[in-house]
């Protein structure tokens, strides 16, 4: 919002020059972005924040530069010579959509002559960034400007049936704007219409057919007050931004609209001549209401961090034209119209604290009262957490937004969640999947050569609607780099399930792998599953192609909230004091016998001694046929009530030997 110093000094003394004031009004909230000077002196570009409309124009400003330095607050004052014959009596005006019109006001002015304006009035205009029209044009324009109440002039003449009815449009109508582009209408749209057709779009923009033009000679003056949210959903809809809807759309001043009505007709009398019809029309369904807001003594220290005397309090809000009353507890306010920000108590402390000075009240941090609890299973996600740095992950975090091409790919058969304003045509969907946002994140740190990553991200994913927090970790590149005690290790399949069978032991959650429904977007050897828990492998060749990426990927998703909600508390049991035996067999196996069937086999041997089995050797050629090959595993046996006896482990040696060549077919090793 531009703002003429000069301009603000008609209504407000400031001891300052402008420089210092756009430093000191930033501290009030008004934040002053650059600082020109024109032919018409110093203007202040603020940046004003979408909650204070009043501060559009230069009486607002100049309120709050009252507030600040104190002194006489100049408003407009001002005698409006009517004729003798009555507006009411050669017009009619009508609002059939209150809901969406409060209030509409009427001047009606015989006699006008169209023309240039004054030298005065054009460098005020173009100070602030308006160029000059005519002089009625102008005049509109200016009380905008100085008032905040936009305005709007018809040709009378051009006005069929000498009337204004405030309403919806019809489907079927059309309206050829000031700027000359002709625009469809619908019933939600509320337009200014004489008895014919629409003239003007309500509170955005006129109508070319009943615009001010050299010929003009009878004036209509429209000052009203539109619903701000019916204005803001027509300039969407329609796509048009005036200087107009951009105050009505943030709440106008209601009160404002007869006296920013008598000021602009004044304005015409003078500088372009003619007569003012007796009596403003003023159509007012239901009067608007001062609001009244309680304020808490108690509460400005509370909040604030340091109690502010009362005399402080009354002052600031006198100076900001609030009417504060005192009570017993501290204060009641009653707001004026103008005031659209103000509704609550929050609201006054707010005030106060602006004007008073933020830097005048200690820097302190507010008392405990008490601790929050944590969610359900945050030890547990801790826990995870810990691990996974443990592990050598890092945490990542990438947007909830997906693109709906790349998500598909993963995730075909999932109808997502679409965005109804996207930030880009890249980016329209809630994530269905966290792959391609682990995918890029590992693209952009290959492409500036980190190649060696292993990351994870915890975070919600969108499926129809609902929403599901879900576990993905993603890593290429060396697991451990070469050094002078050991070559290079590559992360790869089994570091990935070693990782998983960790994390989910952790949980105390079993661990069973197979390898069936493989997504078409896993390598197909190298893939496993558990169970609807969890499934890790290799990136396929083809969904890594398009991010070029020069090495293995490998990735694992992980259901979190079946993990925690599934997981069983840890057991803690005592160390027993008996010793443990420890035996090896070297197998052979027939090709293709996994490690895991011979893991099952074992434990199923029904030995309540045996607590571990372990594999440490394995051997694809040797002394043996080529259809075979050869697995070394230990077992280990341990009883916590006895010492167990050469006799007792013999024989549970038999008892596995016997099972795995009854079920498996395999021997002893010679």
């Amino acid at each position: 919002m531009k703002i003429s110093y000069s301009w603000l000094q008609e209504f407000v003394d400031i001891p300052v020059d402008a420089q210092t004031l756009g430093q000191r009004i930033t501290h009030v909230g008004l934040a002053l972005e650059s600082l020109e000077e024109r032919d018409g002196g110093s203007v202040l570009d603020l940046d004003v924040t979408t909650n204070r409309p009043d501060c559009l124009n230069h009486l607002g400003v100049a309120r709050e530069v009252r507030a600040i330095y104190g002194g006489p607050f100049r408003k407009p004052n001002f005698q409006l010579k009517e004729a003798a014959k009555a507006a009411s009596e050669v017009f009619s005006i009508s609002i059939a959509d209150s809901e969406l019109c409060g209030r509409y006001c009427g001047r009606y002015i015989a006699g006008v002559k169209i023309g240039p304006s004054p030298d005065w009035l054009k460098k005020r205009l173009e100070a602030v960034g308006v160029r000059s029209i005519n002089n009625v044009a102008d005049i509109t324009n200016y009380v905008m400007m100085e008032l905040g109440h936009p305005m709007h002039a018809f040709d009378a003449d051009k006005l069929g049936g000498r009337q204004i009815i405030v309403r919806r449009a019809g489907l079927d109508e059309k309206l050829t704007t000031l700027d000359g582009v002709e625009r469809a209408l619908n019933p939600s749209i509320l337009v200014i219409a004489d008895a014919n057709k629409p003239v003007a779009l309500a509170g955005i923009m006129g109508g070319g057919e009943s615009e001010i033009t050299g010929s003009t000679t009878k004036v209509l003056l429209e000052s009203a007050y539109f619903n701000p949210g019916s204005i803001r959903k027509t300039a969407r809809t329609l796509g048009m931004t005036t200087e107009a809807s951009y105050r009505f759309e943030r709440g106008a001043d209601i009160e404002m609209a007869a006296f920013a009505c008598d000021r602009a007709a004044l304005l015409i009398q003078e500088l372009a001549g003619g007569e003012v019809l007796r009596g403003m029309i003023d159509v007012y369904p239901g009067e608007a209401k001062a609001a009244s807001v309680n304020l808490r003594r108690d509460r400005i220290a509370r909040v604030l961090g340091a109690a502010v005397d009362d005399a402080v309090v009354n002052e600031i809000f006198e100076r900001l034209e609030l009417k504060p009353v005192q009570t017993a507890t501290g204060w009641t306010v009653e707001v004026p119209t103008f005031r659209v920000d103000l509704a609550g108590e929050e609201d006054l402390l707010e005030e106060i604290a602006r004007h008073h000075g933020f830097d005048k009240f200690p820097a302190t941090l507010p008392a405990s009262r008490g601790f929050g609890s944590p969610l359900p299973h945050e030890s547990r996600v801790r826990r995870l957490r810990g691990f996974l740095s443990a592990a050598g992950y890092s945490e990542i975090t990438t947007y909830s937004f997906g693109n709906e091409q790349m998500e598909k790919r993963f995730y075909p058969d999932i109808d997502p969640l679409r965005l109804r304003n996207p930030m880009s045509e890249e980016t329209t969907i809630l994530r269905t999947s966290l792959i391609p946002g682990m995918l890029s994140t590992l693209q952009w740190n290959l492409n500036r050569g980190i190649r060696n990553l292993q990351l994870y991200e915890l975070s919600k994913v969108y499926w129809n609607g609902g929403e599901r927090r879900t576990l993905l970790l993603g890593a290429c590149g060396n697991l451990r780099m070469a050094s002078v005690h050991e070559a290079p290790r590559e992360f790869d399949f089994f570091a990935l399930k070693g990782d998983i069978e960790e994390l989910l032991a952790g949980f105390n959650t079993t661990v069973r792998l197979t390898t069936d429904n493989i997504p078409k977007y896993y390598h197909p050897g190298r893939f496993a599953r558990v169970g609807h828990l969890a499934m890790f492998g290799e990136l396929h060749p083809e969904y890594a192609e398009p991010f070029k990426f020069r090495q293995r990927v490998y990735m694992a998703e992980i259901d979190i909230e079946l993990l925690l909600g599934s997981s069983e508390n840890r057991q803690i049991e005592q160390i027993p004091k008996y010793p443990a035996v420890k035996r090896d067999f070297s197998l052979l196996l027939e090709k293709g016998t996994q490690y895991a069937t011979v893991h099952r086999t074992i434990a199923g041997a029904g030995i309540s001694e045996l607590i571990r089995v372990e594999p440490f050797d394995r051997m694809e050629s040797g002394p043996f046929p080529e259809t075979k090959y050869s697995l070394s595993v230990s077992v280990v046996y341990q009883s916590a009530e006895r010492t167990l006896t050469d006799v007792e482990v013999e024989g549970f040696d038999k008892r596995i030997i016997d099972i795995l060549e009854k079920r498996l077919g395999a021997h002893l090793r010679k």
